[in-house]
């Protein structure tokens, strides 16, 4: 086992499907105030959330290879194959975002209240953090999470 391997230094990528790509690109970019999304297609958008990045993928768009144009590489296919069946199915991936404060997780409870945000549950965590989860418009399972949840925030 090569111990001289270089460290990893984060997660880069979060990636969500949509069933409705261009209603998660406006949760994304106008309730949790994102801004606008760096790329936008029929396929996917991506937003640049400090050295992380948010993709959302329209559904049944990804599941075949991506080869790259003048022989740059292939992307590997990714999530359901586009079906009838698989508008049936539900995926709930969870993720958490950051922010810095308690008093910030009580100020976006807010927001998501006013914008109708369904949220689903909130905790108090041992080390002093709070987390505030929502649901996005495809049902997944978002967090906010302010220092105090982990040992490295």
């Amino acid at each position: 086992m090569a111990s001289n391997l270089p460290k990893i230094s984060h997660v880069l990528e979060l990636c969500l499907y949509a069933r409705n790509l261009s209603a998660s690109v406006h949760f994304y970019s106008k309730t949790l105030r994102l801004g606008e999304p760096f790329l936008n297609s029929e396929r996917m958008a991506g937003f640049s959330l400090g050295s992380t990045t948010l993709l959302l993928f329209q559904r049944g768009k990804t599941f075949d290879d991506s080869v790259m144009p003048n022989d740059r590489g292939l992307i590997p296919g990714h999530g359901l194959a586009p079906t009838a069946e698989s508008d049936k199915v539900k995926l709930k991936t969870h993720f958490a975002l950051a922010v810095e404060k308690n008093e910030e997780i009580e100020e976006w409870e807010q927001e998501f209240k006013e914008k109708e945000v369904k949220i689903l549950g909130k905790v108090e965590w041992p080390k002093g953090g709070k987390s505030l989860y929502f649901a996005d418009p495809d049902g997944h399972v978002g967090e906010l999470a302010a220092r105090g949840i982990w040992p490295h925030w």
